[in-house]
This record gives C-alpha cells, structure tokens and sequence, in this order.
C-alpha cells in the first residue's frame, strides 16, 4: 500500500503503519493535551498505540490461522480506521473462510478476558475516553475489545460478520451467490448507518459508504474471478505481437507504440526470450538519457513468464499481488504469446456484451476494471494438475 512504512516483521508478516495513522496519533495527542496538558496528551497517545495494538493482534489472528491454511499473507497495515491484512487469496472453502474470519474477533475477546480481573466489567463499550491513570487505560481497553468483539459481527462487508456470512451462505449455494447475498445485506446495513449518521454522526456516514463500496467491490471480485476461473492464458492472449532485440534502439520500441498500441516487448535474440522492454522502462530511460538508448540497457533480465496453461483468473491475482502487468508466453521453451490486463479487459467486455445481447439490451460501454490496488482478497492459486506459478525467463 502506497504511503505506508514498515516497521519490522512478525511471524514472516511485514508490518506497516501509513502516514495517515501518524496524523491521527497527533490529532489524538493534541486532544488529550487540550484536556489535561501535557499528561493528558501522553495518555492519549498510549491509549491510541495500546488500541491498535490489538487491533494487530486481531489480524494476525486473521493471518496465523490463514498462514496454517496455506494462505500467503504479505502484510498488515495499520490505516486511522483499523487494519488490514494482505492475504494473497481468500480460500473459496467455507470452513476455511469461517476459520481465517471467526479467529480475528476471537482475539479482540482473549485480550479482554485476561485484563478482566484486573479491570471488572467496564460500563460503556467501544465508547473511548481519555485515561488518566494506567488502570483507566486497561479498563477502556477491555471495552474496546469487547466493542471490537461485538462490533465486528455486524454482516457487512468488509467487516469480519461480512465474511462469515458469505461463508455460511456458502455452504448451502455457490461461493458467488452467497456473495451477492452477503453484499446486498452488507450494502442495506450500510444505507442504515448512512441514514443514522445523518442523525447522530458524520463519522457514521463515512462508515456506512465505505461498507457500501467495499461491499460492492467485494461482489464485483467474485463475479470476475467466477467469470475468468475456466479461462485459459492461450484462450486470450496475443499471439500477434512485435518483439525486439537487445541492440535495438528505443525509438524503435516508441514507434511501435505510437502505431500499434502494444506497451510491452518481449526481447529476444537468437529465437530466445532474453528480457521484457515495459512501457514505463521506455519512458523513464528516453526522460533521462534520450531514444538512442539500446534496449538491453533497460529491459528486464528475468522477467516472469506464463504457460499457455495457466488459469486467467490466477495470472490477474498475480497482476495485482506483484503489479506486473505484461508476461511473455512460453510453451516447451518457445516465446508463443503476450499476456497483459488489456486481454482480461477484452475478454470481460466481450462476454459483458454477449450476455447483454441475449437479454436483449445494450451492453456497457465500459469494459471492467481489472487491474487496482491490491485487496485483501485475491484469487486462489490453480489447482495441483495445473501448470506452476509464473517462472522466470
């Protein structure tokens, strides 16, 4: 996630904090120092960094359940509203996705547990107040805990009550259509929150459209996964493309963009793929040093390389986990195809209109976006007979 900072690893899981959470660190600090000086502002600040401590705690309780799963997870990254972590799929198994949902909540409520003897019940939950003692600081931690507990239930997404739901519905229907469910419901709790936000509180607004859109978003993911799973790299890739040579100069490489269109370029000499010209490289290296620079001076040496075997709908989870947007495509060492997003765009657009067409109505004339930030959730890796991940040139 762009404007993030790491700050270490913990069980393999690169942690990052963005630059907006320090903002609200501040903010928070300021308030407690309106209140009571400079005593008040440390606490404050305590009480922030102790909140979302658990709040990590709460995701790697996400993660380690899915790390024993077999999930990947890249990170977790503290944002001003909670955390998130990175998982690279989301198994489409529903006791998987019960396991990795259930095991997040679940540790919000052990933290509360072990302070409650120290603490007692608190009498408000989720309800911050600024301590002024540590005992005020564990006692509206437990609350907050036990808010996170209970909170984190409601059935939208992208919440934790979300997911189970999608889960349970999952074992009853298709993994898609418990999704749209999950989402319709998740988008109606939303409208809610918007209406009594516009009662109460702005902050809940701002909760409610952001549950809508991630619950759509959600809906759209699975819709595209479902639509690209049987798809094939050689089904959509191009087979008609321009390749250059090493020597070659990157005018040659602008030229042929201007004419047609293509952004990547397979380098090859002597019949074999020897690296990957992108578009970007082009444009940085012509920004620096002119259209005379060769082509070896800026390609990719060891660019990743698909089979015509592999599944689409795993190269597009690929495309977003490591922001690799072309892939030469080589069959028993031979460079047979190009594959990018814009065959994905094309193949969804196409479909998108033949289904329109046979409901009798114009299609859209956008085709879906297939490339964005990388979400929380992803496509599964292919199954053991296929071909394995994206090698190496």
């Amino acid at each position: 996630m762009r404007w993030s900072l790491p700050l270490g690893r913990l069980f393999g899981i690169v942690l990052r904090v963005h630059v907006t959470f320090l903002l609200l660190v501040a903010f928070i600090g300021y308030q407690g120092y309106l209140v009571a000086g400079g005593r008040g502002a440390g606490w404050a600040v305590a009480l922030v960094c102790a909140v979302f401590t658990c709040i990590v705690i709460h995701e790697l309780g996400h993660s380690l359940v899915a790390q024993q799963l077999g999930v990947e997870v890249r990170s977790i990254t503290l944002l001003p509203i909670g955390g998130v972590a990175a998982l690279r799929t989301i198994p489409e198994n529903p006791w998987h996705e019960i396991a990795i949902t259930v095991a997040g909540p679940l540790m919000n409520l052990i933290i509360a547990c072990v302070l409650l003897p120290f603490t007692g019940l608190p009498r408000e939950f989720l309800l911050v107040h600024y301590p002024h003692n540590f005992a005020g600081l564990l006692n509206t931690l437990v609350g907050v805990n036990l808010g996170l507990f209970a909170f984190n239930f409601i059935p939208a997404f992208p919440m934790d009550g979300g997911r189970l739901l999608r889960a349970v519905l999952a074992l009853f229907v298709t993994y898609r259509r418990a999704t749209v469910v999950a989402a319709t419901v998740g988008q109606g709790l939303a409208i809610v929150f918007i209406l009594a936000g516009l009662k109460f509180s702005v902050m809940w607004v701002v909760l409610g459209a952001f549950i809508f859109f991630a619950a759509e978003g959600e809906e759209k993911a699975v819709k595209m996964r479902s639509l690209l799973r049987e798809v094939e790299v050689a089904d959509v890739m191009a087979r008609d493309f321009v390749t250059l040579t090493p020597g070659s100069p990157l005018r040659d490489a602008l030229a042929v963009m201007y004419r047609t269109g293509q952004d990547d370029f397979p380098v090859v000499e002597q019949d074999r793929l020897v690296g990957l010209l992108t578009r970007q490289s082009v444009i940085d290296a012509i920004r620096e040093g002119g259209e005379e620079i060769r082509v070896a001076e800026v390609m990719d040496t060891d660019p990743p390389v698909l089979s015509p075997r592999n599944k689409v709908s795993w190269v597009h989870e690929q495309m977003m986990a490591e922001h690799y947007q072309g892939f030469p495509v080589l069959e028993d060492g031979r460079l047979v195809g190009l594959f990018g997003p814009d065959h994905i765009s094309r193949y969804l657009l196409l479909q998108e209109s033949l289904r329109a067409r046979r409901r009798g109505r114009a299609p859209s004339p956008r085709p879906p976006a297939v490339i964005a930030a990388v979400p929380p959730t992803a496509t599964p890796p292919p199954p053991a007979e296929s071909v394995p991940p994206p090698g190496r040139a």
